[in-house]
Formats: C-alpha cells, structure tokens, sequence
C-alpha cells in the first residue's frame, strides 16, 4: 500500500507546472468560499447580535391573541398582570433581566405641522440593565424619574421633519384604550440613529408611565427577556415556555429567531447566494481537473500500456489515477486553508469598510470569521470534486488495448 501512495505522489509532481497550476485551481476555490463564508457568517451574527441588542431580546412574551386577531382599540391585546408574570420569569437560570414595552400610534404636532409616529414606550432603566443600545446622536436617554416634563426620544427622520431639536417641544396624540383622543406635551430629550431611514422617520419613545397615562391603560403589549448568552436561547425556552401555560391570561413565547424578519430573509438571500458559488467553484474544478487528468492519461499511454503487459490488474489502474486525483485535492486544499485563514486575517487587521446596505446609512465592516465548519466543508467539496474528475480519465485508461496504447507515439 506504501508504495502505491508513493507510486501516486511521484505521479502527481511529475509535471511539476501542470501540478502547481492545478493547486492554485483548487486552492483559489477553498480559498474564496472561505472568504466568502466567513463574511457571511461575520454578517449574520453582527446583525442577529445586533437585533438582540438593540431591544429585540432574546425572548419575547405575547398574549395569544396578538397573534390571533388586530387591535381594535389600544391595548385590548396587551398583557395584564405584566408584574406578576415578570416575576416569575426573572428567577429562571440564564435570564438577565425584563423589560416592559408598549407598542403604539398616533400623531405628533409641532403646533405648525402634523406628522404619524410609531410610538415605544419603554423602562429606560430595564433596558438599560439589559445591554440594550439606544444609539443617540445627540441629547441624552430617557430619565426613568417621575416629575417634570415627558421626555421623549425622536428619531432623526422625525425630528427632521419636524423641525425640532433636543430642548424643543412637541405635542403627542393618541387614541386611549376607551376609544378618546388623549394628548400630552413632550420634550425632546435627544435624537435617535438607528441606521434604517424609514425607521427613523416615524420613530418616537416615551416612558412607560407617561405611555400608560396617555393610553390610559396598565397593560404592556409584550415583555422582552434578556439572557446572559445566545445560546442559552433554546434552553431558556424549554424551560419557560410550559410554565406560562398556567397564567390567567393565554401567554405565548417567542424566539428572537421567529421575531427577527429582516434576519431570517437576509439569511436565506446569502445561504442561497453561497449555495450557490459553492456549486460554481464545484463545477470550476470538476471541469479543469477532468482536463488536466486526461492530458496526464494521454501522455502516460505508452506507461500503462507497459503495466498491463507485466499483469497490473485494470481495476490498479483505476485506483491509480484516483488516489492521484484525491491527493491532488487534498493539497490543494491545504493550500486553499493556508491561504484562505492568511488573507481572512490581513483583511480583519486593515479593517476594511464597504459602503453603507441598502436601507443603511452606516457603513458596513469587512470582517471575516474563521469558521472550522466551513474549512471542512469547502475541503471537502473540492476533494470530492477532484475525484469524481477522476472517474472518467482512470476508466479510460484501465481500457486501453496492450498493443495499440505500447505503440502510442
């Protein structure tokens, strides 16, 4: 078997330029759906990472029916004993802390023009105990401490179009949970950027207390469940999940996951896209291998020839030219991993930046991960290329005619 192998490295480095051409082939594959899929896993836990972070929680508590059916006054979906069920939950392993939110609409006068908001009322100080990022341009966050004026958060797009700035007031109007339109005076107490346009064009966050007074309800449209980890996500779940079961109202539990909209289509889009370059880069070296063997078996004729004549069964032969084509391939990646992991790393110490994703106004770090996942898998795709290539060249050479292939020229 020693000598097998070694027959088929001799083989290979025959033709030495042949062989270097082949590896950077094959290694130029590894290499690029490295770079491709480390970026891409960088991108999906920068923006699952980021959903989390920036108020999506890791879980989500809902009543049934938000699901079921649309409000037809505010809060009539909301959650009523919020406290109690917070309660419960906070003592679970792994959760970090809850947060309170209320979701809702309604329009906002700078005493000259009238625009639509969509309202978030919030505990700054949950929020703040669970990591949440609020990503203020100017002014400050949300005072938690009752007295003196509502403040109120805008997004840039709003305050913009309202004319304002922080220290500026606004009036806030809402339908109540009775059906009556309430209103309340605000201050802007600072500018909000998310990075999503149509997002901050309607953004505007008030505290809880002051949303429960202007809705004139106690109820919160969801609780947000921070853990101390994502991968806890699933566990936490399992564990939650029966024990909302025996609350008065019909609770549900939500995944981040089955939250995260714009996370679930952005990574099915680039699973598709990668699915797709990896059956490129496959098909790539399937066909360049097919060519670069059968020149190999053309110009080796009078050679097999010579071995069948002195009895080396055809099946060898067959074996020969694979275990040519497999060590070919397990080089070449090799040298894919080698040079995959040394440009992966250049580019994360240069800190590349590309220009801002449609929907963004921040630019987007180049950054690659070092995945073992897809070292082995991008090995493995090309190695098996590298071995169906060789089906065809080691058939027809285990057919070659004794006379006609000692005779070749």
């Amino acid at each position: 078997m020693s000598k097998f192998l070694l027959l088929a490295f001799r083989n290979v480095f025959r033709n030495r330029r042949r062989t270097v051409m082949t590896l950077f082939m094959v290694g130029g594959g590894v290499a690029g759906l490295l770079l491709v899929g480390g970026f891409f896993a960088y991108m999906y836990n920068g923006i699952r990472e980021g959903s989390i972070n920036n108020g999506l929680g890791h879980l989500q508590i809902f009543t049934a029916e938000h699901f079921t059916r649309d409000e037809v006054r505010v809060l009539d979906t909301g959650i009523d004993n919020w406290r109690q069920v917070a309660a419960a939950i906070k003592t679970g392993a792994h959760v970090r802390g809850i947060a309170p939110r209320i979701e809702f609409y309604g329009m906002v006068s700078n005493g000259v023009k009238t625009s639509v908001y969509m309202g978030s009322a919030v505990d700054p100080d949950a929020e703040k105990s669970l990591g949440f990022v609020t990503h203020i341009t100017s002014g400050q966050d949300l005072d938690s401490k009752p007295g003196g004026e509502v403040e109120a958060l805008l997004g840039a797009g709003l305050a913009k179009s309202m004319n304002v700035k922080v220290g500026d007031g606004l009036t806030v109007l809402a339908m109540t949970s009775d059906g009556a339109l309430n209103g309340v005076d605000v201050q802007v107490a600072g500018i909000v950027n998310s990075g999503m346009k149509e997002y901050d064009d309607r953004y505007l966050r008030i505290t809880l207390p002051s949303a429960q007074r202007l809705l004139q309800s106690d109820r919160v449209t969801n609780l947000v469940v921070g853990l101390d980890a994502t991968k806890n996500t699933d566990s936490v779940y399992d564990a939650l999940a029966p024990g909302l079961r025996g609350q008065p109202q019909n609770l549900v539990l939500k995944k981040w996951i089955d939250l995260a909209t714009a996370y679930n289509q952005i990574h099915s889009l680039f699973n598709t896209i990668f699915i797709f370059i990896g059956i490129i880069v496959f098909f790539m070296v399937l066909m360049s291998s097919v060519n670069t063997l059968l020149m190999s078996m053309m110009e080796r004729t009078r050679e097999i020839g010579t071995m069948l004549a002195m009895g080396t069964p055809r099946l060898w032969i067959i074996a020969l030219f694979m275990a040519e084509a497999l060590l070919l391939g397990a080089l070449g990646a090799a040298a894919g991993l080698v040079a995959g992991n040394l440009l992966a790393s250049l580019i994360d110490f240069f800190g590349i930046h590309l220009p801002p994703p449609p929907g963004s106004t921040e630019s987007m770090k180049f950054y690659v991960f070092h995945v073992p996942m897809l070292m082995f898998g991008s090995s493995l795709l090309v190695i098996l290329s590298m071995t169906l290539a060789s089906i065809l060249p080691a058939i027809r050479a285990s057919r070659l005619q004794i006379a006609e292939a000692l005779s070749h020229v």
